[in-house]
C-alpha cells in the first residue's frame, strides 16, 4: 500500500458499500461478500438454459453444441450486494470494487470445476468514447484482479471495439441488442488468436448478445475455444 493511501486509510477509514461498517481495507466487509449468492452451474450461450454436467473439466452443451461459446456468471443481478458492487465500480468510478467482483468469479470457476489452465483472459473493450468518458474499462480492471488470481495471462491488445454503439441497456429486446452490438468488435492480433482457448471477461451480461457477438468475431479469426464469464447475470 502506498503511503498516502495509508495516510488516508488511518484519517478516513474504508467504510463497506453494502451494511456501512469501518473495515480495514478494501469497499465491502467479508460477511457481506460472503452473503453474495454464487450460481452453481455454466449456462448455455444460445437459450441460457443451465450447463450442470463438467466432464473433464468441459461443460456438457447439451441444448446447443454449435453454440459459439459457453457462458457463465458467477451471480444474479438481483442480488442486491453484487449489483452495488457493479453500479460503484462502472457508474461512481469506485475502481477497487473490481477486486472482490474478480475473487467472486475466482470462487466461481473453481466451484463449477471448470478447466481453465490453458485460456487467455480477455477482456470486453469499450469504445474509445465511452472509455474516454468513464476514464477505464470495467471488464479491463475485473480482468486485471482475476489474472493475478488464478493466475492466468491476460490480453487487452486482441479485441479491439471498432465501432461505437448505444448501451445495451438502452436497448429493449434481445433482437436490438444483437443488432445494436453487430459489427462493433475486430480481431487486432489474429495470430495471437489462432488456435487459443479464449475467456471473455465483462461485468454483467443480459441476453448474451455482447458475448455472443465477441465470441463469434474471435472464432472467426481462428480462437479453438471460447467461454464468456461474468460477474452477474442481468
Amino acid at each position: 500500500m502506498k503511503c498516502i493511501d495509508l495516510v488516508l486509510n488511518i484519517l478516513f477509514p474504508p467504510h463497506c458499500l453494502a451494511c456501512g461498517i469501518a473495515i480495514g481495507a478494501g469497499v465491502i466487509c467479508a460477511p457481506c461478500f460472503e452473503k453474495i449468492a454464487r450460481s452453481p452451474t455454466l449456462f448455455c450461450a444460445s437459450c441460457g438454459a443451465r450447463l450442470p454436467t463438467v466432464k473433464r473439466g468441459r461443460p456438457r452443451a447439451a441444448c446447443h453444441p454449435n453454440a459459439v461459446s459457453v457462458l457463465g456468471s458467477a451471480g444474479s443481478y438481483d442480488d442486491p450486494t453484487l449489483k452495488l458492487l457493479i453500479h460503484h465500480l462502472k457508474f461512481r468510478g469506485v475502481r477497487r470494487a473490481a477486486e472482490p467482483l474478480a475473487e467472486l468469479l475466482a470462487n466461481y470457476l473453481k466451484d463449477v470445476s471448470l478447466d481453465i489452465s490453458a485460456f487467455v483472459l480477455v477482456p470486453i473493450p469499450l469504445s474509445r468514447r465511452r472509455k474516454n468518458e468513464r476514464g477505464f474499462n470495467q471488464a479491463e480492471e475485473i480482468a486485471r484482479h482475476l489474472a493475478k488470481r488464478m493466475p492466468l495471462p491476460l490480453r487487452d491488445d486482441i479485441l479491439v471495439r471498432s465501432k461505437h454503439a448505444k448501451p445495451q441497456t438502452e436497448t429493449t429486446s434481445a433482437a436490438e441488442r444483437k443488432n445494436n452490438i453487430l459489427g462493433c468488435f475486430s480481431v487486432a492480433r489474429p495470430h495471437d488468436v489462432c488456435g487459443k482457448n479464449i475467456m471473455l471477461i465483462d461485468d454483467v451480461t443480459t441476453s448474451g448478445a455482447t458475448l455472443g457477438e465477441a465470441a463469434r468475431v474471435l472464432k472467426a479469426a481462428g480462437a479453438r475455444r471460447v467461454i464468456g464469464i461474468t460477474a452477474a447475470r442481468a
